[in-house]
């Protein structure tokens, strides 16, 4: 199992509206809007961590992502 906390930046949509798109992407266990450098922080459990970027791929679809910055646990 493969855990990872991705930071999400926004600009201009809502972290409540990312939230909820981003718990419907499979792999995404927590989502929690923040206030901070952040704007979301998504928790992502997966089989293998190579599946970790696909998880951000999908969240960088999301209209208002700007960015994604992933941090696998060791």
């Amino acid at each position: 199992m493969s855990l990872a906390f991705l930071l999400l930046t926004l600009d201009g949509n809502t972290p409540a509206q990312v939230a909820r798109e981003a718990q419907a992407i499979a792999g995404v266990s927590e989502v929690y809007p923040t206030l901070g450098p952040y704007d979301v922080v998504v928790v992502v459990r997966t089989d293998a961590s190579r599946q970790v970027p696909r998880v951000a791929q999908q969240l960088r679809a999301i209209r208002g992502v700007v960015a994604v910055t992933c941090c696998v646990a060791v």
